[in-house]
């Protein structure tokens, strides 16, 4: 029996400082956020983009935007660990 993979929304930065600023103000906005390597569907941006769970994606890109963090990509992703 396999379950549903879950989705993601991955958000991607120009440079690694973007992304780690992301970070940040995603964790004090109380968004579950993880770094993970950039998904080559983002194109050629920097190594590091932010997963969030679907459901708060758009909360994450308003909480990037009044912070002024640049998002250069934002895609759908799902979940393959463990298939």
């Amino acid at each position: 029996m396999t379950s549903a993979s879950p989705s993601f929304a991955v958000f991607g930065f120009e440079t690694t400082h973007d992304a780690m600023r992301a970070e940040r103000v995603l964790e004090e906005a109380a968004i579950e956020v993880t770094l993970i390597p950039t998904p080559k569907s983002l194109g050629t941006l920097c190594g590091l983009a932010a997963r969030v769970p679907l459901g708060l994606e758009d909360a994450a890109a308003t909480a990037l935007a009044a912070a002024h963090v640049a998002i250069r990509g934002r895609i759908r992703v799902d979940d393959r660990v463990g298939t």
